[in-house]
């Protein structure tokens, strides 16, 4: 009863507050309290289901669904088993009614393109002083964790882009296909928007390392296809992570998620890799009795965990730099009590906003956890990402090679190995700066990606990037504040001074 008076007053808060002002505006303490009620108004008005069938929930053979993660991600709730599994349709932050797409002239009005000419080109990188380039490996390490579209997209019918007046377009068209609408609809469906269905588990569980698929867990712990694994451990080859030989991206590394792969994910997957066979070595001492599927599942938990906790108190905190960002995120781990307090005496309160989320009750909030389009649309980070790298050695920080991304992407990543060892590649990303989230801060290296030069297939990825959001009815700019329960601006000049 106390933590629902408390919402109540944090959230009519939060409304009242920003008639006056935005949030990060208000002094500290104010702010914090607008933040805090913001979400209790979010979770109340939006957090909208799509699913309208009922999906299979069976359960997976010779598998504990009480103490495991499953691979595809159903039964972490066994009421609600199939809720955040591969395969789900992704959720929405707005009313469906709000998440038509336009049709295809309206789609294109502004061109995609003319916007990544004009707002996204990057002439010169403007990086992030106090950040390093893990961290713009990071977020990508953690997205391929929680969501993806898939690869497969129509082949009939792409999207015609209009380029603007000049452009140097290789070929003078550019095509982009249409993303792969969800094919399972019933009379529910009729008439409602298009749905998709993400292709890996919306659970912080770490799929990017170990799949979100039994034949793909399998994979990664042996090196290979082989149905029955008899190790513990994740399958490495001196350190690093076996070459995929099963898959189209022939010379490229082998992780539960690979695509769009370079370096920076080379590290972190290979990190994370060694980091869960060192939680095996430990369980081992202690579990010894235990089976071998055992030990990897326990130890999948453990590095799930701390994936989810350095995300929650160290990254973000680091790239939402102010006393109130790092306040609430901090908090959303240990609470307003604070990391003393909780090592001291443990949680002295349900409230999450008092101890923290984790160990508070479960509380869906009024629909079935999924991620959801527009927050796989917020993680649209590319400005992160440098175009050139500059490799140098741990020891005496003396230069060994410099390469452009183009050259550290794919199989150039294993290669890169060849010539720079992996402490030396970790020294170096974390001793270079990334790109800020500003306009005109776009990586040239993925505005023009040659997917295939002979058949004049090319991509410029800002120009997709706007065009998806778009396609899967993210409301424009002034429409999803207003979605959301945010003021929306009445001119630019309520955004920018430029």
């Amino acid at each position: 009863m106390l933590t629902e008076l408390l919402d109540s007053v944090l959230g009519r808060f939060a409304r009242f507050s920003q008639r006056f002002a935005v949030w990060h505006r208000w002094p500290f303490l104010l702010a914090l309290a607008a933040v805090i009620g913001h979400r209790v108004n979010l979770r109340r008005n939006n957090l909208i289901d799509t699913e309208t069938g009922d999906m299979d929930a069976s359960p997976p053979d010779d598998f504990d669904i009480t103490g495991w993660r499953a691979p595809d991600g159903r039964f972490n709730d066994l009421a609600e088993p199939r809720m955040g599994s591969a395969g789900a349709r992704f959720g929405r932050n707005v009313p469906i009614s709000e998440t038509y797409p336009p049709n295809d002239h309206d789609l294109m009005d502004p061109s995609p393109r003319l916007v990544s000419e004009r707002l996204l080109k990057r002439t010169e990188l403007a990086p992030v002083p106090h950040l390093n380039v893990h961290a713009a490996a990071w977020i990508q390490f953690m997205v391929h964790d929680w969501l993806s579209h898939g690869a497969n997209n129509k082949d009939a019918d792409p999207y015609e882009v209009p380029l603007p007046v000049g452009d140097t377009w290789p070929g003078g068209r550019m095509r982009v296909l249409r993303t792969m609408p969800d094919g399972e609809v019933n009379d529910t469906d009729k008439d409602r928007p298009p749905t998709f269905r993400n292709t890996e588990t919306s659970w912080w569980d770490g799929s990017q390392i170990y799949g979100s698929s039994m034949a793909r867990l399998n994979q990664i712990r042996t090196g290979k296809q082989r149905s029955k694994p008899k190790t513990a451990e994740i399958h490495l080859e001196n350190g690093h992570l076996p070459v995929d030989t099963a898959s189209k991206r022939q010379g490229q590394e082998l992780a539960g998620v690979n695509g769009n792969w370079w370096i920076g994910l080379s590290v972190l997957h290979t990190l994370f890799a060694r980091e869960h066979n060192a939680i095996v070595a430990r369980l081992r001492i202690d579990y010894g009795n235990e089976s071998e599927d055992w030990l990897f599942h326990k130890a999948r938990l453990v590095n799930a965990a701390l994936m989810a906790k350095i995300h929650t108190v160290e990254w973000t905190p680091a790239l939402m730099d102010s006393p109130e960002g790092r306040m609430a995120m901090r908090g959303n781990y240990w609470g307003l009590m604070g990391e003393t307090v909780f090592n001291a005496f443990g949680r002295v309160s349900d409230s999450e906003v008092v101890s923290g989320i984790p160990g508070s009750p479960q509380d869906q909030h009024g629909a079935p956890y999924e991620m959801t389009e527009e927050f796989g649309a917020v993680y649209r980070l590319h400005s992160l990402m440098p175009d050139e790298f500059s490799f140098r050695s741990l020891a005496v920080d003396s230069a060994i090679r410099d390469a452009n991304l183009t050259e550290v992407a794919g199989p150039g990543a294993r290669a890169l190995y060849d010539d720079v060892s992996f402490e030396d590649t970790v020294y170096s990303l974390a001793t270079s700066n990334p790109g800020a989230l500003v306009l005109n801060n776009f990586p040239e290296t993925l505005r023009r990606i040659d997917k295939k030069p002979e058949e004049n297939i090319f991509l410029d990825l800002a120009a997709v990037d706007i065009l998806r959001d778009r396609e899967r009815g993210i409301p424009r700019y002034k429409a999803f504040r207003e979605a959301i329960g945010a003021k929306p601006p009445e001119s630019f000049a309520d955004i920018t001074t430029d």
